[in-house]
């Protein structure tokens, strides 16, 4: 005899709440989640982008860290440009470095300052840095040795200097099972391996005035540069496209932490611009997961594209009404107008706009305000 099952009525619990949720969300892209990189790299080359020192936000890191330091440094993938099927190019490869004392956390054991310092030393000699030769009698508040890698992380991520790559590859590892977690999902862990060349360039070498710039001033911590002097490069140049999306996406998401409202705003808006650009709605980018999805965007079409559809005059298609913006209106109960059959009566492909009427009755979509045929642009029409 076959297996029977039997199914919970969610419907029953929910009645109309449940057409209405399927409504509100049928229409939506596909969430692709965060995107992040797959193992099984070897021989990538990232180019480097950031690097910061900020205080743990709470204490998810093990009691006692909040307010404690840690480095982060992140650099986008420039090579390979896909792996596994995945496309990696653009991305990010970054590394996280305590600069504390991090106590025992689940499987996790204790480990010192010094054990991280040891690390954190060890990813500038990696890129090409001798550490400075200060002691505790030297230096005894540490402020010249702070100022030394300062000085360090703002050469090493100078837009007005080459670039810097450095060669990485990804590995997964899967815990065992336990109470906890009975079906444990792979994880995967970055390693940066030193200095890469890019296409037979030589790698810059940014430890030449570490030790002059330290010693003349104490700069800030870095961060990245106020919005205004990042500029757009040519689109061939996907390299670079890339460097100002994963600039744009950490200063959109507030991070690092001192970036102000105004650059965040400023930010976003160029992010959404570079969407745009790329193919995708504005609808699209509005229903983004977060602004790493909206960085996505920027630099990948839709896999449907939509920007050069054949809209022509008595071509049939579904519309939905919408605000001058873009945003689909809505009625009383905050539901989206369904979208109407309607056919094309007029095309203007210069600015790729068209009027059209309903199929349903003939008539003419119009303006409510201005009386006049709604102007309809292609990316509006489903």
């Amino acid at each position: 005899m076959p297996v029977q099952t039997q199914m919970s009525s969610f419907a029953k619990k929910l009645g109309g709440r449940v057409a209405a949720a399927n409504a509100e969300h049928k229409d939506k892209p596909v969430d692709l989640g965060m995107m992040r990189l797959p193992p099984g790299i070897r021989n990538g080359v990232a180019k480097i982008v950031t690097m910061t020192t900020k205080e743990y936000p709470d204490d998810k890191n093990g009691p006692g860290t909040k307010g404690q330091i840690f480095f982060r440094a992140a650099a986008v993938v420039i090579s390979p440009e896909e792996h596994a099927g995945q496309k990696v190019v653009g991305l990010q490869t970054s590394q996280v470095i305590s600069l504390c004392d991090v106590p025992a956390k689940g499987q996790r054991k204790a480990k010192s300052f010094n054990d991280n310092w040891y690390e954190f030393q060890n990813l500038f000699k990696l890129l090409g840095i001798a550490p400075p030769n200060e002691t505790q009698q030297t230096d005894p508040t540490g402020q010249k040795t702070e100022a030394f890698y300062f000085a360090a992380m703002k050469s090493l991520t100078d837009p007005h200097r080459p670039p810097v790559y450095v060669a990485f590859s990804t590995r997964g590892w899967t815990p065992p099972p336990s109470a906890i977690q009975p079906k444990p999902e792979e994880m995967v862990f970055e390693t940066w391996h030193g200095l890469a060349e890019l296409n037979g360039t030589v790698p810059f070498n940014p430890g030449a005035s570490v030790a002059e710039v330290a010693a003349n001033q104490q700069p800030d911590p870095f961060t990245e540069p106020p919005m205004g002097l990042v500029e757009f490069p040519p689109r061939e140049s996907t390299e670079d496209i890339a460097t100002v999306v994963a600039l744009l996406v950490e200063t959109a998401m507030n991070d690092p932490e001192e970036v102000t409202e105004e650059e965040a705003a400023e930010a976003s808006a160029r992010l959404e611009e570079l969407a745009w650009a790329a193919g995708w709605s504005k609808e699209q980018t509005a229903e983004a997961t977060d602004w790493a999805r909206v960085g996505f965007m920027a630099l990948n079409a839709p896999t449907v594209p939509n920007e050069n559809p054949i809209i022509s005059v008595g071509s049939k298609w579904k519309f939905a009404k919408r605000t001058k913006d873009g945003i689909k209106l809505k009625d009383s109960q905050g539901q989206d107008f369904p979208a109407q059959g309607v056919e094309v009566t007029s095309v203007d492909a210069e600015s790729r706009t068209c009027t059209v009427k309903a199929i349903k009755d003939g008539k003419t979509v119009i303006d409510i305000r201005s009386k006049k045929p709604t102007v309809v642009k292609f990316e509006w029409l489903e």
